[in-house]
């Protein structure tokens, strides 16, 4: 399984993998049951935006089995929320996710992290506690769960550096390969 940050490219996977969610996972993801109109208009608010929002795929091989997705609140706090595949669940997909995430946040000096927790979700409850997050009860069932970003160290700060570099080199190399395919066939 791998981690990927990604790119605005992966937008229309995203609302594919959020509109087949089932809606027990919907509610569990949302707080709600969210409908596929909504769903468009979270994935237009990314696009318009995209300075806004920062998106996580976890791969097994080629195929896609969830995301991380963390999106701007204030200047410094973010709000991150995970879905994960419900053939994959419970294999620690979340959890690397939530991990990739805070480290991200850490190395971009985010100030707070938080996410909505449903009452009922007592997994994604499990989560935010093994990764630092505090819960408070909120209303209607809800929680949210928040964790003051702490400045990273050296060698958090050379692995996120190591991870940004490459997917720099990686979208260059892919540029270049259509690059390539387009002038030869233009000289055909």
């Amino acid at each position: 399984m791998m981690i990927k940050h990604t790119d605005i490219y992966s937008l229309s996977d995203y609302g594919s993998h959020l509109k087949s969610l089932s809606d027990g996972d919907k509610r569990s993801r949302f707080g709600f049951n969210i409908t596929d109109f909504a769903i468009d208009q979270l994935i237009l608010k990314m696009i318009y935006h995209p300075d806004d929002h920062e998106l996580w795929v976890a791969m097994e091989g080629e195929k896609i089995v969830g995301f991380g997705h963390m999106a701007k609140y204030t200047s410094s706090a973010w709000e991150l929320a995970v879905s994960v595949n419900s053939s994959h669940q419970r294999k620690g997909i979340g959890d690397n996710l939530i991990g990739e995430m805070l480290a991200w946040a850490k190395f971009h000096k985010i100030s707070e992290v938080f996410m909505h927790c449903i009452e009922e979700n007592k997994v994604i409850q499990h989560l935010a506690t093994k990764h630092s997050l505090e819960t408070r009860e909120r209303s209607h069932g809800e929680r949210t769960a928040a964790i003051e970003v702490p400045s990273p160290n050296l060698l958090e700060v050379n692995t996120q550096l190591w991870k940004e570099q490459s997917e720099i080199v990686n979208q260059i190399t892919e540029l270049r390969g259509k690059l390539i395919s387009l002038w030869f066939n233009q000289k055909l």
